[in-house]
């Protein structure tokens, strides 16, 4: 009888633990997830643990970029590192098969890790100076350099010149007998007779009185 008692604890023990072990992961799921500056770098990190063995699944998307999209088993970790200079939001959804209780959504935003760094733009003001140089132009009245130059007299003598008059003789040439017509006189190209006969006048006149002179001073 104490045998039968001794076994009937056992196997209830037996099963009592055995459905504790099954109990156990069924509700030990452990979901963790954190985001942070590493290097300067934004580093997103997921672990889960004691999850149903198969029809689990998890999405991982930074802002509307999808870092993962899958199925997973018991358990599931990884890491994803991105861009250091921007600001990141991480979303994390995990949908366990064995009940929505289960289930794990996170979100984590992390800021730039690198600052920007403010370059300090310098303005260089360039000062131009424009120097206006005022030409005074002095009106210099010119120079006369021609001097008065007095007038030169010019004495112009007049030589009397005691021009002789010859007379000039007009030779008529008789025309030839015959029957020809008769030419008709040449020109007279000489002085008129009057005149030659007034000038022989003048010159015994002259004469006249040159020797009348001469003699005078003789005798004086």
């Amino acid at each position: 009888m104490a045998g039968r008692v001794l076994g009937a604890i056992t196997v209830a023990a037996t099963s009592g633990l055995a459905l504790l072990a099954l109990a156990i992961p069924a509700s030990a799921h452990t979901p963790s997830s954190k985001a942070e500056c590493v290097k300067e770098k934004a580093v997103l990190s997921v672990k889960l643990t004691q999850y149903a063995r198969s029809g689990n699944t998890i999405v991982v998307k930074d802002g509307e970029t999808e870092l993962v999209n899958a199925p997973f088993g018991e358990n599931f970790e990884k890491s994803w590192t991105r861009a250091g200079d921007v600001a990141h939001t991480f979303t994390i959804t995990v949908k366990a098969s064995d009940g929505d209780k289960y289930n794990y959504t996170k979100t984590h935003k992390v800021e730039a890790c690198v600052k920007p760094t403010s370059s300090s733009s310098t303005t260089t003001t360039t000062t131009t100076t424009t120097t206006t140089t005022s030409s005074s132009s002095e009106s210099t009245p010119p120079s006369s350099t021609s001097e008065s130059t007095p007038p030169t007299e010019v004495t112009t003598t007049t030589a009397q010149s005691s021009s002789e008059t010859v007379p000039v003789t007009t030779t008529t040439t008789p025309v030839a007998g015959g029957g020809g017509e008769a030419q008709p006189p040449l020109a007279s190209t000489g002085a008129s007779p009057g005149w030659a006969l007034l000038a022989g006048l003048g010159l015994v006149g002259a004469g006249a009185g040159a020797v009348f002179v001469v003699r005078r001073k003789r005798a004086a």
